[in-house]
């Protein structure tokens, strides 16, 4: 499957004293298209106290700057889903000319809230998660 498209455009309170993007927020622009990731497959909804995830890792490498009131293309893939974990790789392009933004990955761990320890990935997570899962690296644009 292709991987889910995720757009928005920064917003100033995003930018550094350079004019670019800060290079934190590309942790929230992540956060943002796994949120809208995790609802459009129908996860969001199936969250409970006693099943829930935490991020257990985030890594960001940066390609280029991005600015205000450019148009960016937040690309989502399902790495490695593993018994109680999963991987989503993000892919980040700037849709007027194309480049290569960053890219990054973060681990989501199946959280038990009620119980304050990780929990393992319920079946049904396991189908939706893999209808997204990674084949090939995101082409560009």
């Amino acid at each position: 499957m292709s991987a889910f498209v995720h757009t928005l455009s920064p917003r100033f309170r995003d930018l550094d004293p350079y004019n670019h993007v800060n290079n934190a927020v590309y942790l929230t622009y992540f956060e943002e298209a796994r949120v809208a990731f995790m609802t459009h497959i129908g996860l969001r909804g199936l969250f409970t106290r006693e099943r829930s995830t935490v991020i257990a890792r985030a890594e960001v490498e940066y390609k280029a700057p991005a600015h205000l009131h450019d148009l960016l293309d937040i690309y989502v893939q399902v790495g490695e889903v593993r018994n109680s974990s999963y991987s989503l790789r993000y892919q980040i392009y700037r849709r007027s000319d194309g480049a290569l933004i960053a890219r990054g990955e973060t681990v989501q761990v199946c959280f038990n809230f009620e119980l304050n320890m990780p929990t393992r990935l319920p079946e049904t997570w396991r189908e939706r998660l893999r209808a997204y899962q990674a084949t090939a690296a995101v082409q560009e644009p």
